[in-house]
């Protein structure tokens, strides 16, 4: 049975923590893409390969906007759901939610609800990755990733003349742009701070994106990797895979609206045992 999408009714960030990450992250994406198209792009690119540039860019903003958005959106819960009264084999009682709560589902203490396949709370979306959202939270990353890679090795050519070439003076100030901008506000130390998003993102994306890739080639969870409780339901590569990108998830990359059918409900799953799978059925 596959999942059908819904939305989510209470959109705003429960904590002073999230909201501040989501303010974040809606300030710093649009401003890094206006840096690279209208000034790092122009200095470095003829007009012709600004123009590709350009559009390169835009397509890799709107999908990373794009996923960030439908992450925030998707309801992955069990509100809304029919739940069965008793407790069927491989379920559990919630005892804040009171209700019954299927197999792979969790309770989040900061959403108040639990979260089916739940993957963990995303402080920079301000809601939980589960199994309806996954697909919009790892294209996310994939997308951010591959960004801030390119604009970390762009922005490398275009930065060092601003803060005084190869040399001691402007590695502290490309290292504490933060510090400088307070210090020393300037053109060339915001172009400065702009560049250490970049790198910070870089590598905060490449561990993000390294080890959410395993889960997803394994169909873990963050919690059924650390309590090794995830190995059940590993039932080969490609099916995986479509448990978290979709029955199309060859098509997922393109845009966050190609539709992607999962091939679960989020109550009820396969699971290995020994020579074949079994998918037990709820009451």
């Amino acid at each position: 049975m596959t999942y059908k999408l819904r939305i989510r009714k209470k959109l705003m960030p429960r904590t002073f923590a999230d909201l501040s990450a989501l303010v974040f992250m809606s300030f710093a994406i649009p401003a890094v893409y206006c840096f690279e198209v209208f000034i790092v792009a122009p200095t470095i690119y003829n007009s012709t390969l600004n123009v590709l540039h350009a559009i390169a860019g835009t397509f890799i903003v709107i999908n990373i906007i794009g996923n960030f958005v439908a992450i925030i959106l998707v309801d992955t819960s069990t509100q809304g759901l029919v739940l069965p009264s008793q407790v069927p084999p491989g379920w559990h009682v919630c005892a804040n939610c009171e209700s019954t709560a299927p197999p792979r589902s969790r309770h989040c203490p900061t959403c108040n609800v639990c979260i089916l396949k739940k993957e963990h709370h995303c402080v920079f979306t301000g809601c939980c990755v589960g199994h309806a959202n996954h697909r919009y939270f790892y294209i996310f990353l994939f997308y951010m990733w591959g960004s801030t890679l390119y604009c970390s090795f762009l922005n490398a050519f275009f930065i060092w003349p601003y803060v005084g070439g190869f040399n001691l003076w402007a590695l502290v100030r490309l290292l504490l742009p933060g510090v400088w901008l307070l210090w020393e506000p300037s053109l060339n130390t915001l172009y400065a701070f702009l560049f250490s998003i970049n790198v910070i993102g870089f590598l905060f994306m490449s561990v993000l994106i390294y080890y959410y890739t395993g889960l997803i080639i394994t169909n873990t969870t963050t919690h059924e990797n650390n309590n090794r409780k995830g190995q059940k339901y590993d039932l080969g590569r490609n099916h995986n895979i479509k448990v978290s990108l979709g029955e199309r998830w060859y098509m997922t990359w393109l845009f966050p609206t190609v539709s992607s059918p999962l091939p679960y409900d989020g109550l009820d799953w396969n699971t290995y045992t020994g020579s074949k799978s079994v998918r037990p059925k709820t009451k």
